[in-house]
């Protein structure tokens, strides 16, 4: 991790376990913001609220509602959303 690219918001790349590659925009700080007012009224759909946020193709989110992301496949969404959590806590010790 590099503190400039965090800072930046340099979009990150990622791989499913399958190989399938991705890319995630950065959160910024009206991302966390956003995040913590969504995750206090609907947490039960906050893994589908980053894909949302997050998930990029060819510099466009990939998704346009949390409803087409909860219709997509879960174990890819659940794994999409995990590593955008991560980018939530980089720079952390």
């Amino acid at each position: 991790m590099s503190i400039r690219d965090a800072l930046t918001l340099k979009d990150y790349s990622a791989k499913l376990p399958d190989g399938t590659a991705f890319t995630l925009r950065r959160p910024s700080a009206l991302d966390l913001v956003e995040a913590v007012e969504f995750s206090k009224t609907s947490p039960e759909r906050m893994y589908a609220w980053l894909v949302l946020r997050h998930l990029m193709e060819d510099g466009a989110p990939v998704f346009d509602s949390v409803d087409s992301v909860l219709n997509a496949d879960g174990l890819v969404v659940a794994e999409i959303a995990s590593v955008v959590e991560s980018l939530y806590s980089e720079g952390r010790s």
